[in-house]
């Protein structure tokens, strides 16, 4: 992005107090923190996962030719989300219009708020990265979606590859930017998946998705994720056409909707956080740059709304930001 162009954007979004969806880079060469250092081990799911797997699979590892085990697609992605797939439309428009200081987003009662590391437009072609997930993380409040880690590349990308935990269930999805505007394809995140795609990334389990344009012509885009069993890459979801998102750069964040706990003044997933322990990581973010995959850093990305964001903002005046590693490792959890 244009430095001319986001502090134009960044004075119109201060002006109506809104947070801005794209800002400066933390420059800083060594790693840098916003808050205390990881408390390894503690909030991730269970499962049979294998410590001793690669944690970072290679880009180049071999593409299966198989789809992801337990994935479905189309309407059967959407049937049962019905209240998490309108959520995030509604939450992306706000988030839309906050960047482009527009009205005619509804107010909600909710509050929408993200935080991470934003690849730049114009930055490459794909972007994989390692998520945290957890099997038994449940919000408290029925009408709550987290979001995280959410991913999706710059540069009129067609799929988001989206963490997401409600109050009955964790599943991945692949949304579709390109066609449906919804999940194109989802995989719950139960015993089978965690022993096939995840392993131990700071004593979380995770799980590796990449997300790469596959053919320039037609636009066509395909997420993977890496099946730790096979050594392979087992695809997610493809899909062509047009970007619909109507964000030119890409993002890997962490993002919630919450209602208000009315005893506390803070978002009930504020609460979740805190009274489960939950750490949400992403780390060995990269972007791909013609053939070659390079680690985020304040080159190709920057944090956003910013690198230490005001946890008051968020409702949850002990949520903590760590970056671990700029710009390609961050973390959030609720200090206890």
């Amino acid at each position: 992005m244009r430095r001319d162009t986001f502090l134009h954007r960044r004075r119109v979004l201060l002006a109506i107090g809104v947070l801005a969806a794209c800002a400066t880079a933390a420059a800083t060469a060594a790693p840098a923190y916003a808050g205390p250092a990881i408390r390894s081990g503690s909030g991730s799911g269970s499962g049979s996962v294998s410590a001793s797997r690669s944690a970072t699979p290679s880009a180049s590892a071999p593409i299966s030719g198989h789809l992801v085990a337990g994935a479905v697609f189309g309407a059967a992605a959407r049937r049962g989300n019905g209240s998490a797939v309108t959520d995030f439309i509604r939450a992306h428009k706000r988030m839309l219009s906050e960047l482009h200081a527009t009205s005619g987003v509804k107010p909600s009662s909710k509050l929408h708020d993200w935080w991470g590391s934003f690849p730049d437009t114009d930055s490459g072609s794909g972007v994989m990265a390692t998520q945290s997930v957890s099997s038994t993380l449940r919000l408290s409040h029925p009408g709550d979606i987290l979001y995280a880690p959410t991913m999706t590349p710059a540069d009129n990308s067609c799929i988001e590859v989206v963490t997401m935990h409600n109050a009955t269930k964790a599943q991945i999805w692949a949304w579709d930017w390109c066609g449906s505007v919804a999940p194109g394809a989802r995989v719950n995140v139960n015993s089978s998946f965690l022993k096939t795609y995840t392993t131990t990334v700071n004593g979380r389990t995770a799980y590796t998705t990449k997300d790469v344009r596959t053919n320039t012509k037609a636009n066509t885009w395909t997420a993977y994720l890496y099946n730790y069993q096979t050594s392979a890459w087992d695809k997610l979801f493809t899909s062509s056409g047009s970007d619909k998102s109507g964000l030119s750069y890409g993002w890997d964040m962490f993002e919630f909707y919450s209602s208000t706990d009315p005893s506390t003044g803070n978002t009930y997933v504020c609460g979740d956080f805190q009274s489960s322990g939950t750490q949400i990581e992403s780390s060995s973010i990269k972007i791909r740059s013609g053939n070659t995959w390079n680690l985020a850093n304040s080159s190709n990305s920057s944090w956003s709304p910013e690198a230490d964001p005001n946890p008051a903002s968020y409702l949850c005046p002990d949520m903590q930001f760590n970056i671990v590693t700029n710009n390609s490792d961050w973390m959030v959890d609720v200090a206890s």
